[in-house]
């Protein structure tokens, strides 16, 4: 990657877990006008208007990369290939909007979640131009086959899951079952509210996930795609160190410190996911 890509790829990873400890820590109103902070560019800083106003401007300076990064791709790339950076600036402008929004509706959740599975497709539609900065390369990356359709349904679950997170920690959900493995000290608690079931639902799924992990890693194997069985085992461990870490998340009552490196190793799993696919796609 050169140093426009990494520049733009870092500091996207870099708002997003800062977005995620904003949340974390409860300081999503410590601004509670928009674009400006209390009327300011340069509001009168303490920690939690420090936070708040501190991703608005990392989501500036990001905005500045992607727009030279946007740049350099439409010139590169040819016919169809510019709807790939065209429509991540959509996207990103939609992002901005969606900032205002939830501050302005004081975080409401539909929102919030809105606000970050957006965040998400901006960050794999960046990953993918940093990944194929070329016109040849982009079209040798293709998404939709036949052939990558089982690690197309691991990318679909993955991204379920990162959403469903989001509406759980967005909705108050997070402690809903703040024991584990039972919930409320029953296997299946016997009132389901409607964080119960949120709660309970991110579990299942995390689960989902682990099970198909496995099922891809013998697969692989016993059909001796060494590639891919090497990349699915790292995903493997990575999804268990995720779940391990979703452990410690509910049993530290969300210290915003775990939920942060919850949220990395999530990227880290999609942007794996994504691999996966285009790499079946190039094999020959």
């Amino acid at each position: 990657m050169g140093s426009i890509e990494k520049l733009t790829l870092y500091s996207l990873i870099l708002l997003l877990i800062w977005g995620n400890m904003v949340s974390g820590l409860g300081h999503g109103l410590a601004c509670p006008d928009w674009p400006l902070c209390f009327g300011q560019f340069f509001p009168e800083i303490n920690f939690p208007i420090f936070m708040e106003h501190g991703h608005r401007v990392l989501g500036l300076i990001v905005s500045v990369f992607f727009f030279f990064l946007a740049k350099d791709r439409l010139r590169k790339y040819v016919g169809k290939q510019k709807i790939l950076p065209f429509f991540a600036g959509f996207l990103l402008l939609i992002q901005i909007v969606l900032g205002g929004l939830v501050v302005i509706f004081q975080l409401e959740t539909n929102l919030t979640t809105f606000h970050f599975s957006n965040a998400i497709a901006i960050f794999l539609l960046i990953y993918t131009m940093c990944k194929y900065p070329s016109s040849d390369s982009l079209k040798a990356a293709k998404f939709f086959t036949l052939k990558s359709s089982k690690y197309i349904f691991f990318f679909v679950i993955i991204y379920i899951q990162l959403i469903l997170g989001a509406y759980v920690r967005h909705s108050n959900a997070g402690l809903a079952c703040p024991d584990f493995p039972t919930c409320l000290g029953f296997w299946l608690p016997p009132y389901l509210s409607k964080t119960v079931f949120l709660h309970l639902m991110h579990r299942v799924w995390g689960f989902v996930i682990l099970f198909y992990a496995v099922f891809l890693l013998l697969y692989t194997y016993k059909s001796k795609i060494y590639d891919q069985f090497k990349r699915v085992r790292n995903l493997l461990l990575l999804i268990l160190v995720q779940i391990a870490l979703g452990i410690y998340v509910v049993v530290s009552k969300l210290a915003f410190s775990m939920t942060a490196i919850h949220l990395f190793v999530a990227l880290m799993i999609i942007m794996i996911a994504l691999d996966a696919i285009f790499d079946e796609n190039n094999a020959l």
